[in-house]
């Protein structure tokens, strides 16, 4: 989720011209739907759904939506082509989008919602993981779907890092995922420092991001060669940090307070590096 050059690592099929938005500054410029006037509409949904059914035709719209995209990209994308691929009528759209920019805006956000989600779920308080390396590599795998079966992805990448509103939305929840990280590694680490920790994580963000893009998106057929590269990074990375953890070991227990760790939790030993040869 890398704010900044993203578009120059897509392949050039799916590189954006300017986003066909009335507005370009904004996301949320459209036409009325009734006086085909331009009006100036917030990017939300207009209904917000109470019942399971409500809920359910978001996620319907927000799908047709990704596989509009997919299909055709944002120039030809539509309220009448994405209600059509839903099983709506425009009007019904409306009772949940004033325009295609706030279904565009949701599908962005939903996807970065499921990334964070993701990794959330994976937290080593949760799952009982106790080596760093074994919990980056699971980090790696969480987020893996959201890339390679999401529809459009490649345009929404795309848009976060071109449409103000996108940006700010994925800087957003780009700290939430950081702190996640952050934490997730001082919980294994507890003898690093929280800065070396939270540069660790920003860091296998970055590193995670592009070799998605990389191996599902522009270059699938060298994808094995770029998980080992993956595998060697987060080696070579987080084994630096677990040496900086043991080291700090003897001096933190023989400083007055407690050691951190539980008694029963066992210090993380680093995986065999993978075979590269």
């Amino acid at each position: 989720m890398k704010p900044c050059g993203i578009i120059d690592t897509l392949p050039t099929t799916t590189k954006l011209k300017q986003p066909s938005m009335p507005n370009k500054k904004s996301l949320v410029s459209s036409e009325s739907p009734a006086t085909g006037k331009a009006k100036a509409k917030p990017a939300a949904k207009r209904r917000v759904p109470q019942q399971e059914r409500g809920h359910k035709t978001i996620e319907v719209i927000l799908h047709a939506a990704g596989e509009e995209i997919a299909r055709g990209g944002l120039a030809k994308l539509t309220t009448k082509r994405i209600a059509e691929a839903a099983g709506l009528s425009v009007g019904g759209l409306y009772e949940y989008f004033p325009n295609k920019e706030a279904v565009i805006h949701a599908l962005a956000s939903q996807w970065l919602e499921r990334i964070k989600d993701g990794i959330a779920a994976i937290h080593p308080s949760k799952t009982g993981c106790v080596d760093l390396i074994r919990y980056l590599g699971m980090v790696y795998e969480a987020v893996r779907p959201q890339y390679q079966q999401v529809s459009g992805v490649s345009v929404l990448i795309s848009l976060l890092a071109s449409v103000p509103e996108l940006k700010a939305l994925e800087r957003q929840i780009d700290l939430q995922v950081n702190a996640l990280l952050t934490d997730a590694i001082s919980h294994l680490l507890p003898y690093v420092g929280k800065e070396q920790c939270s540069a660790l994580a920003r860091t296998m963000t970055i590193l995670d991001h592009y070799l998605l893009i990389e191996s599902i998106m522009r270059d699938p057929a060298h994808a094995a060669l770029f998980d080992t590269h993956h595998r060697i990074c987060l080696h070579a990375l987080a084994g630096h940090l677990i040496l900086m953890n043991e080291q700090a070991r003897p001096a933190a227990a023989a400083a007055p307070q407690s050691d951190p760790r539980p008694a029963s939790w066992p210090a993380p030993r680093p995986e065999a590096p993978p075979d590269v040869t």
